[in-house]
């Protein structure tokens, strides 16, 4: 396949009728990035193997024509067939990229499906290809904030200790052993001896040190480490902590995983990571990324040889599966549905000075933005109502369309146009659109912006936005996931809250961490999560659900952080 053919078809398509297209040869030249003289050898070479008539423009400034033999539509169904015939994955992702029609690639995505879930390629490998929809944002765990991008460098590192969240205890993994005096304030952690990174140098207590030191004041997990006063290496395999002051949580903050250990002797670069994890990453681009099992991981190894994660556009695939290559499906078909630990909401941005910083206006948001009633006229599935972080203490709460006019008079809104941040993919936005026009009912002006998901590093949505649909998911840990929500200087709460709601909700987190009983600290939960209700603070909206089909031949599905897949357990029966 000639990827320069398809860019060519896939420029020229807006303006071709009846498989005739008219163009300038600069045009081309931009499409292809090269000289004029190129761009005539090019079309004389397709011309030549018969894949349309060009008649090139007479006199300076004239147009070219081309008419194709096959109509564009036509021409792609049958070449990505055969590119999935033939599993030619990079091939395939070169093409799914092109600005083609998406409901183009709708249609043949049954055949794209094929290529994702397990496979056994041998009988010594087996290789898990999945999708992701967008492009990657950082891998640099001083900075990553986003939940794909976590769950990777859970896979590439390992943490001091790991969090069990079926018996709610830490327990040792990197470190095998630790002792804290009676303050909390001075850690001690044993290290087992014999870990290797990636790159087959030992672990030491040197290295646990420079990840600590990694973390400076303007990385959004900063809050981390902010409480360590001095880290000492008392031998290569004994690194002590000292603390500003008690922390009995800090044990907790050691399990998250943006303190995997890294090695000292190596300049990170999140393109080549090395860690000590169950996978190494053998390959980056921006098609796909590819992680490898380290064979030498110091517990035991994954079950997977290979696992392949293949930028795909969203209408490309129907859902993510896990098949297993060249077995019929069977009635077995196991489908796992699971509620996420987290909630999507609507945030107001108290630090552009507008309409939303007062109450009554926020209260006329809420009651305006009905979720099941959305869901409804968007004929989707009843949706999982929040009211909380966490979905098995939310409740269905009352709206009241009648209170709407009352409140946005006494809130003094002129009629103003707000700025509402959504996310760029087709659900987001849809429910965006929904909420614009009930407001619009009761003469509330709101435009939607979408943007990316790397706008969390950006520091461009506190100037331009008064609302945003974001959502927030826990890992295993869900008390320390509860409390990053709020501390990590990346997410839209601390950027968002004024200093004075912030302020009030730091001095219960502070509350929140020095107990050391779960339900004690539910009890701070409460109290949050009751004063952002009063005031409206932002609006809980919904629990998403995941839901997954896996043939039978697929053992050991388990769920991890952040509601994903166990990829340390999988395997082929």
């Amino acid at each position: 396949m000639d990827l320069s053919y398809y860019e060519l078809r896939a420029f020229l398509y807006p303006r071709e009728k009846e498989h005739t297209a008219t163009f300038k040869l600069s045009d081309i030249e931009q499409t292809w990035f090269c000289t004029q003289k190129n761009v005539k050898r090019k079309l004389k070479k397709f011309e030549e193997a018969g894949y349309f008539r060009y008649i090139p423009g007479r006199g300076r400034g004239n147009p070219s024509q081309i008419i194709f033999q096959k109509s564009f539509q036509d021409e792609l169904d049958e070449t990505i067939r055969q590119l999935v015939k033939e599993e030619q994955m990079d091939e395939l992702m070169q093409l799914l990229q092109l600005p083609i029609p998406r409901s183009w690639i709708a249609n043949i995505s049954n055949e794209v499906q094929t290529l994702f879930g397990l496979q056994s390629q041998n009988e010594s490998k087996d290789v898990l290809r999945s999708i992701v929809t967008r492009e990657l944002t950082t891998l640099e765990p001083t900075k990553t904030s986003i939940t794909f991008e976590s769950y990777l460098i859970q896979q590439f590192g390992d943490c001091l200790v790991s969090y069990d969240k079926h018996v709610d205890e830490i327990k040792p993994h990197l470190a095998h052993h630790w002792v804290v005096d009676e303050d909390f304030m001075t850690w001690r952690f044993y290290l087992r001896k014999g870990v290797r990174f990636h790159h087959q140098q030992i672990m030491t207590a040197e290295d646990v040190k420079y990840t600590f030191e990694r973390f400076t004041k303007d990385s959004p997990f900063y809050w981390l480490i902010k409480d360590i006063e001095q880290i000492e290496c008392l031998s290569s395999f004994i690194v002590q902590f000292k603390l500003k002051e008690s922390n009995p949580f800090f044990l907790r903050y050691l399990s998250a995983h943006n303190l995997a250990v890294l090695p000292k002797d190596v300049e990170f670069d999140e393109n080549e990571w090395i860690g000590t994890g169950p996978f190494k990453l053998k390959e980056r681009s921006d098609k796909k990324i590819v992680l490898e099992a380290f064979d030498q991981y110091f517990l035991e190894r994954a079950l997977l040889d290979h696992i392949e994660f293949w930028k795909v556009p969203t209408p490309a695939v129907n859902q993510v599966s896990f098949q297993v290559e060249g077995v019929e499906e069977e009635n077995g078909i196991q489908e796992k549905e699971e509620v996420e630990v987290g909630f999507r909401f609507l945030a107001f941005n108290f630090n552009r000075r507008s309409v939303v910083d007062d109450a009554s206006f926020r209260e006329a948001m809420y009651h305006i933005l009905d979720i099941k009633k959305m869901y409804r006229e968007l004929e989707r599935e009843e949706p999982i109502e929040a009211s909380g972080y966490f979905h098995w203490n939310s409740e269905q709460r009352v709206r009241n369309l009648s209170k709407v006019e009352s409140l946005l008079k006494r809130s003094g809104y002129q009629g103003e146009t707000l700025t509402l941040i959504s996310l760029n993919y087709p659900k987001a936005i849809e429910e965006g659109e929904w909420f614009v026009e009930q407001a619009r009912k009761f003469n509330v002006h709101i435009v939607i912006k979408p943007c990316l998901i790397d706008v969390l590093y950006s520091r461009e949505i506190e100037q331009q936005a008064d609302m945003m649909f974001m959502g927030e998911v826990a890992s295993n840990d869900y008390h320390l996931s509860f409390l990053g929500a709020f501390y990590n200087e990346a997410l839209a709460f601390r950027r968002f809250l004024a200093v004075e709601h912030l302020e009030q909700i730091d001095q219960w987190l502070e509350c929140f961490k020095r107990e050391k009983r779960a339900d004690d600290r539910e009890e701070w939960i409460c109290q949050i999560e009751n004063y952002i209700r009063a005031h409206n603070l932002f609006l809980y909206l919904t629990h998403p659900v995941k839901r997954r089909t896996f043939h039978p031949m697929i053992q050991d599905i388990q769920f991890v952080s952040f509601g994903n897949v166990d990829l340390r357990k999988l395997w082929i029966q």
